[in-house]
């Protein structure tokens, strides 16, 4: 794989996940807002793991033995 995407991809991991840490560090809300910050990490959470496992599986092609 090309550099430049797992620099991308790694940019774009560290996005989602900052993104998932400042839902989860919000303070108390309303109702309606508490739900919209559950689908946000229904969204995110699984889509951080994508990338995370992404990232790991080319760093691990990437090491020659």
């Amino acid at each position: 794989m090309n550099t430049t995407f797992m620099g991308i991809l790694g940019l774009v991991t560290m996005i989602i996940w900052i993104m998932v840490s400042t839902e989860l560090s919000k303070s108390q809300k309303k109702k309606e807002e508490k739900e919209n910050s559950r689908r946000k990490l229904f969204v995110l959470m699984p889509a951080g793991m994508v990338c995370t496992i992404a990232i790991v599986i080319l760093f691990i092609q990437r090491i020659q033995f």
